[in-house]
């Protein structure tokens, strides 16, 4: 996972957001989508955002300028609807 994220980090957003979702890219989800509740802190304009950690592991989060904050860990697909 560490090397996922080294290799992600070196990317350009520019380039993240053509990459297939299942390789390097991301895709936005709804968050009525989510099976869990809602941080304070993720505000209602906030879009939330699934990048492909390794295998079946998916990091969801959001970006805020040139960072992407990581919020959860989906080790088994459980925490929102697909």
């Amino acid at each position: 996972m560490l090397e996922r994220l080294r290799i992600l980090g070196k990317m350009p957003w520019r380039e993240l957001r053509r990459e297939h979702r299942h390789r390097y890219g991301c895709e936005t989800i709804e968050r009525n989508s989510l099976k869990v509740g809602m941080p304070a802190f993720l505000t209602g304009d906030v879009r939330l955002l699934v990048f492909r950690a390794f295998e079946r592991v998916a990091m969801v989060g959001y970006k805020n300028h040139r960072f992407f904050y990581v919020v959860w860990i989906d080790r088994e697909f459980k925490l929102y609807k697909h």
